[in-house]
């Protein structure tokens, strides 16, 4: 287990991009206000010194990017570290269901048009960060096989190509899922990993290989979704757990956690951004923020202390595992 530095950067795997313990998701939760709610947002996080920003194709049919694009162009670039994706593209608008809406094209051609108009609508030579995004077997279904393959044998080492060339500066994949990040990590050359909502103080799967593989072989993992989509930011049992509705033992687990930490006067919001970064193999989590309210009352629970003894209690209790 790490000591926890806020001021420090954590290399991104064995790359020269480094990420610092707190970086801001630009995806549709922070657009769906407006333009206006999410650039106060951006400065916010500026002013606030977060210096990590996500973002992809999908969010909002490329719209976050453009948006992201014009808040870089008034800042320093060098000092920014940006990620973005490819292989997913803008689901289909007249679609009846979601399933029917998604779209993915992870060939070479695809990878590296992606690509290029990303560096377009962020308005910058080069991309930090390149995930391919949500390769995961619950996405793709009876599909995945096709998928990993192709992402495989294309898609990454397109990206490869595209770092050599100057621009992108490091490769990783999006998935939720441990066994398909182990699969790419002994099969690919790739940096590292975002995984949404797949380790936090309810879910610690990754725990048990994924990790300490990561931290063994120099890979890096971001946890995004931190808060599971809402319950973990409140404690609220009707929040949304990963876009659904918790079930009983969830919630019975969140209010264990709450009840936990209200004997030790801890915010549940601090403790559930807190958490996934105590793991070495962590670089750090990545919050979607609706507001400039929002992203600094965030910042400001990274910001708090959180004894040792209330992370025993929560091992005592069986609600999160040991982790050396």
């Amino acid at each position: 287990m790490k000591v926890i530095d806020t001021q420090t950067r954590t290399p991104f795997g064995r790359t020269s991009v480094t990420l610092g313990w707190f970086g801001v998701g630009a995806g549709t939760q922070s657009n769906q206000d407006g333009e206006r709610a999410f650039d106060e947002m951006l400065e916010a996080a500026w002013e606030e010194g977060i210096r990590d920003f996500d973002t992809a194709p999908l969010y909002l049919s490329g719209e976050s990017e453009r948006r992201l694009g014009r808040f870089v162009r008034r800042h320093e670039r060098d000092e920014l570290v940006i990620s973005t994706k490819v292989g997913r593209l803008p689901n289909r608008p007249e679609a009846v269901s979601l399933n029917s809406a998604r779209q993915f094209d992870y060939s070479a051609s695809a990878t590296r048009e992606s690509v290029s108009r990303s560096l377009e609508r962020l308005g910058t030579d080069r991309i930090d960060i390149v995930y391919a995004h949500d390769v995961d077997r619950l996405m793709h279904g009876d599909q995945f096989g096709q998928v990993i393959s192709l992402v495989l044998d294309e898609c990454l080492p397109t990206l490869a190509q595209l770092r050599d060339e100057g621009l992108i500066r490091a490769i990783g994949v999006s998935s939720r899922q441990s066994d398909v990040c182990l699969s790419i990590a002994r099969n690919a050359a790739v940096d590292g990993f975002i995984m949404a909502g797949s380790y936090t103080l309810l879910n610690h799967e990754p725990t048990r290989e994924l990790l300490p593989y990561c931290l063994e072989s120099g890979h890096s993992v971001v946890i995004a979704s931190p808060f599971n989509t809402g319950i973990l930011a409140t404690g609220d049992p009707a929040a949304s757990y990963d876009y659904g509705t918790p079930t009983p033992d969830v919630q019975n687990r969140v209010a264990r956690i709450v009840d936990v930490c209200r004997m030790h006067d801890v915010d549940l919001a601090a403790a559930a951004l807190t958490y996934p970064v105590r793991h070495s193999a962590v670089a750090g989590v990545v919050v979607g923020n609706r507001s400039a309210a929002e992203v600094q009352g965030n910042i400001a629970a990274v910001g708090r202390p959180i004894p040792g003894d209330f992370w025993a209690d929560l091992e005592a209790a069986g609600l999160i595992p040991a982790i050396s």
